[in-house]
């Protein structure tokens, strides 16, 4: 039953991939982001939903043991040498970083573009970005907020919908299957 929240999570995820494309491509003299840029890449938190799909990816493709250089500091976990080890199975916020994200204000009045000050630095003091050509950081937070809500329900766990599970958790649940219907094992506090 839980395979459609996965499944519904891994759309989520390709759609944010060809947005990504579309960005990259008409950015592409301004992001210089590339394989081997690390800086954002700290320790993070990630929904349920998304830490028990990107658990069933990687269980498929990986095998890491509890004995590798698990970090406990800022630096993710899965970094080796400033690249990441399930780059194809990333969390959604990394693959986002560094991109112009677009947010609005606590009344919608206006928005805000953030972005990685490494990129972008060529443009001037002037320049604007295109709406078009940036994440709508709002949409697609409601939309894993919403998708996370409705798998929290499906396995009983409702009332602790906003809690979230440290990625640094991953390693040790990929040797072994967790019990998805037992999250508040792996909650943040």
């Amino acid at each position: 039953m839980t395979e459609k929240y996965f499944l519904d999570y891994y759309t989520i995820r390709k759609n944010i991939d060809l947005k990504i494309s579309e960005i990259l491509s008409f950015h592409k003299e301004d992001i210089i982001c590339k394989k081997g840029c690390s800086r954002c890449c700290t320790a993070i938190t990630l929904f349920p939903v998304e830490f028990f799909a990107i658990k069933q990816e990687i269980n498929k493709t990986l095998s890491l043991s509890n004995s590798e250089n698990i970090k406990q500091d800022h630096d993710c976990i899965f970094l080796k040498d400033s690249i990441c080890t399930i780059y194809e199975s990333r969390p959604i916020i990394c693959r986002t970083q560094g991109l112009p994200l677009l947010y609005f204000s606590d009344k919608l009045e206006t928005y805000t573009i953030s972005y990685c000050d490494n990129n972008f630095s060529s443009c001037n003091e002037d320049f604007e970005f295109d709406t078009e050509y940036s994440i709508d950081l709002d949409r697609l937070n409601s939309s894993l907020y919403k998708l996370n809500k409705e798998f929290m329900k499906e396995i009983d766990f409702e009332n602790n919908i906003d809690k979230r599970i440290q990625i640094s958790l991953l390693p040790s649940s990929i040797s072994g299957d967790i019990d998805y219907k037992s999250p508040s094992l792996y909650f943040s506090e």
